[in-house]
């Protein structure tokens, strides 16, 4: 597309004033240096971000999503690409930097300690906190360091971390979205473990809620399967404690609404196992408990998920959203990897019936399927978890399945019986957006 016609198309979503060619990008950095971009939006609403980076991406535009300009470098050539600004997007009245960095490793990671160490110390600006969403080991230990408070807001479970330990520095609040799993760590030391659900940005989403025949389906799931670990884990045992792991595997998948697998994996039980993981390996491999939780705890979700789409796919219209694959499934509309932002939101609001099968390490907590779905005016069928029946009501604001067999016979119910569903979605999307702003979460957490 010729440079005019880029810049009268971006002209047309944000305005004249918001978009501006051979801007210095010295401007826009707090080190005031930079030379010019060749384009330059500064959209003033998250709408209009959101279609500037979908015409970029639709035209092939090399492009930059720009924050605050905080930890930013501009050569003096500049940049010959569109910059896309979020600098007039501070609702929340809160001064803020931001801070992009790709990690390495999330446990260990010299070079962003000492960038962010080093960012900080120069800085003019005086920060309350650091925040972060999930938990960072390094910055949680640079910020210990430092005496500056350190917020993250997790939406892993279990928490993807090697060093929890560092879960224990003075300067953290964590904010858990599984009431349990938060209960866990204040029970085991983490003083500042707190729960908090997690939250769904309707807005960004909006955009994207139109008809479109390329995502519509009866069904639609949009996650793993789960290649898990468990039997590597279980091949290498022996017949009594490959038994009794199996054993788990099977109870678990017959308990809904209860979590047993962490009870069952005793000391007694891991002693066997890394005895005969020492057995074949001369001694040179073990593993811990978190491993074998989750890895029995993938394999349970990946069998309840093959089961129910592998019981669907002969009754009606399924489209998998999914890097995994299982040639088993060949009735399946295996689709494939989706953007978050711009795909995601039209297979939600296509399907008739969206799907969430949690991971079963999920004891209580509400995952970001289930919002995600709600926000996109999805109708949803889901397993029971303790806290979504705290603030949904099943039956009027999504429905809750039993088992597997009740599952088939809801999705059966439902597509027969359109206007209940519509009203369901509706139902649920209101809840929503009215108890789970990504705004009001973050003004909670502040407040705290």
């Amino acid at each position: 597309m010729a440079e005019t016609e880029i810049v009268k198309k971006l002209i047309d979503i944000n305005g004249e004033q918001c978009v501006s060619e051979s801007e210095a990008m010295s401007r826009h950095t707090t080190f005031r240096i930079g030379g010019p971009a060749r384009v330059f939006v500064s959209s003033d609403n998250i709408d209009k971000i959101i279609k500037t980076i979908e015409l970029l991406k639709k035209e092939e535009q090399e492009y930059f999503i720009l924050g605050n300009g905080s930890n930013l470098l501009v050569a003096d050539e500049g940049y010959n690409g569109i910059v896309v600004s979020t600098e007039n997007l501070k609702e929340l009245n809160i001064e803020y930097d931001t801070f992009y960095y790709t990690m390495k490793d999330w446990d260990n990671d010299s070079e962003l300690e000492s960038s962010l160490d080093r960012y900080i110390a120069v800085s003019k600006n005086v920060y309350d906190c650091v925040f972060s969403v999930n938990f960072s080991p390094v910055i949680s230990d640079l910020c210990n360091r430092l005496k500056l408070p350190y917020i993250s807001w997790v939406y892993d479970c279990p928490i993807n971390i090697r060093r929890t330990e560092v879960l224990k520095n003075k300067c953290n609040t964590i904010y858990f979205f599984d009431r349990i799993q938060a209960q866990h760590y204040m029970e085991n030391g983490v003083a500042g473990a707190k729960h908090l659900p997690l939250a769904a940005d309707i807005d960004t989403f909006l955009p994207a809620l139109a008809k479109d025949d390329n995502y519509a389906c009866d069904v639609a799931f949009v996650g793993k399967l789960y290649k898990s670990d468990y039997s590597y884990i279980s091949n290498y045992q022996d017949v009594y404690t490959k038994g009794y792991l199996e054993g788990i595997v099977e109870t678990q998948q017959k308990l809904y609404g209860g979590y047993i697998i962490d009870d069952c994996i005793n000391d007694n039980i891991m002693k066997h196992i890394n005895e005969n993981f020492a057995n074949v390996s001369n001694g040179s491999y073990s593993v811990i408990k978190p491993e074998v939780t989750y890895a029995l705890a993938t394999e349970v979700t990946s069998r309840e998920r093959f089961m129910a789409l592998a019981l669907l796919q002969n009754r009606c219209n399924v489209n998998l959203y999914s890097t995994d694959v299982d040639e088993r499934l060949n009735n399946v509309n295996n689709k494939g990897y989706i953007d978050y932002y711009s795909q995601m939101p039209k297979a939600f609001y296509n399907a008739k019936i969206n799907l969430n099968i949690s991971l079963k390490i999920i004891q209580s907590g509400i995952p970001l399927r289930v919002l995600d779905v709600l926000a996109c005016k999805g109708f949803l069928i889901t397993n029971y978890q303790a806290e979504i029946m705290e603030y949904f009501t099943p039956g009027k604001d999504l429905v809750v399945y039993e088992d597997i067999k009740d599952l088939i016979a809801k999705v059966q119910y439902y597509l027969d019986n359109e206007d209940e569903r519509l009203w369901i979605a509706d139902n649920g999307y209101k809840k929503v957006k009215e108890n789970f702003k990504v705004k009001d979460r973050i003004d909670s957490i502040l407040r705290n």
